[in-house]
């Protein structure tokens, strides 16, 4: 009996057994096919996204053409060129006022050697100045400028003034009638055959004994040429023959009073501009100043020279006549120390606003001054040797470009004056 309910048991166990692995099969059939079913319903949404996407790529590229395209429509046109060539216009008019308004200056060799020396002494002279002939220094009333550097050895020298005819400026064709001091008679053209082979005789004669000058322009007495015309094509071909008649290097723009109009001299900085391409001549402006620096119409001068591209190589600032810009603790050579000081602050902040950097030392070796010794008038102290010291110190501390005065007239004793006691006082406190 026991084995017979063993062998019952047995048997239930395996038909058990069996219908378990019926339902497990029948559990991983239906498993797979769910699973199986899935995945087919995943595949079908992918390619649904798939084609979703493609149809959203194609829509928006279809939209971006169309845009496009609708530029290119004749109402697009009307609409969006405008704006286009307004822009493109604005844009144009921008850099031609940048380039306009503050154009780049001409490079600054500062490696580049002037035909003069660092801080040299180059007393003005005025060669129409009549020398008694009595004098030592008299050629027939011309300055013998050649004796004085047989006398002191002096190498530099600053010769003035060259202007337009006092009495007729210009002829027929428009054309500058110039001579020394405004006289047609001491030129190359008007000879008079008495006083202007004294001037060529002394200027040759000078470059004999090895020695250098510049030719001053303008001046304080009488009309610039860039007044008395503002014919560009006339003030190059005036400028051309000053060079070439006297073959100099370094050319001198004395700008005083009447002679400081803006217009006038934006029109002489562009014959100048011309010039100084053709020739590469040196360029130095000769200007007043204040004890304060220089003022605006001194500024402007210097800015319309720089703004049609002129290298100007030295600014010459006339230390003098001061009235009453001098304080009260100050002598009238304290004054010019501190107006020198001035404009090469000045002089810095200038070449800057044309994105040039000038050193204080660049700027210094760009500098001149040039003090009036003696005797001016009743309206201003007698700018004494003491006076002269202080300014030559400070030039020697600073390293000037130029140190001059005005005059040598005056200092060679060729013409009287009550500030000057003994030959050469001026040039011998100058000496270096």
């Amino acid at each position: 009996m026991g084995f017979t309910i063993l062998t019952k048991r047995i048997g239930e166990q395996i038909i058990m057994d069996f219908k378990n692995k019926q339902k497990n099969a029948v559990h991983t059939e239906m498993s797979g096919k769910e699973a199986s079913f899935e995945n087919e319903k995943n595949t079908s949404f992918n390619h649904k996204k798939q084609k979703e996407d493609r149809q959203n790529s194609t829509e928006k590229k279809t939209n971006k053409e169309r845009r496009n395209s609708y530029y290119f429509t004749s109402q697009g046109k009307k609409i969006y060129f405008p704006i286009f060539i307004a822009l493109g216009v604005l844009f144009l008019v921008s850099i031609i006022l940048i380039l306009v308004i503050n154009p780049a200056l001409p490079h600054e060799e500062t490696g580049k050697k002037s035909s003069w020396p660092d801080l040299v002494v180059a007393p003005f002279v005025d060669m129409s100045s009549w020398v008694p002939l009595s004098n030592k220094f008299s050629q027939n009333g011309v300055p013998n400028v050649a004796l004085v550097e047989e006398q002191t050895g002096i190498k530099y020298y600053n010769l003035g003034f060259i202007q337009p005819d006092q009495q007729k400026p210009l002829d027929s064709n428009g054309n500058i009638r110039w001579g020394w001091g405004g006289y047609y008679e001491l030129s190359e053209a008007g000879n008079d055959g008495y006083q202007y082979p004294m001037i060529k005789k002394t200027l040759q004669n000078l470059k004999d004994m090895g020695a250098s000058y510049t030719i001053s322009v303008g001046g304080q007495l009488g009309k610039a040429p860039w007044v008395v015309t503002q014919n560009i094509d006339k003030l190059e071909a005036f400028y051309n023959e000053i060079i070439k008649v006297y073959d100099i290097t370094r050319l001198d723009l004395d700008i005083e009073e009447s002679n400081q109009g803006e217009e006038g001299n934006i029109a002489n900085a562009k014959a100048i501009k011309r010039v100084q391409d053709a020739t590469e001549i040196e360029v130095v402006l000769t200007i007043p100043i204040m004890p304060s620096g220089w003022t605006d119409k001194q500024i402007k001068i210097i800015r319309a020279y720089l703004n049609q591209g002129v290298k100007i190589d030295l600014i010459n600032s006339m230390t003098m006549c001061y009235g009453s810009g001098v304080y009260a603790d100050e002598d009238y050579g304290d004054a010019s120390v501190r107006a020198i000081e001035n404009s090469v602050r000045q002089m810095q902040e200038i070449w800057a606003s044309y994105g040039t950097t000038l050193t204080e030392k660049q700027a210094y070796q760009k500098t001149g001054a040039t003090v009036d010794i003696g005797y001016e008038s009743d309206l201003y102290p007698i700018f004494t040797t003491e006076m002269t010291k202080k300014v030559v110190d400070h030039a020697k501390q600073k390293g000037y470009g130029m140190l001059s005065y005005w005059s040598l007239n005056r200092d060679a004793k060729m013409e009287e004056n009550a500030g000057v006691e003994m030959l050469y006082e001026f040039l011998s406190t100058m000496s270096f």
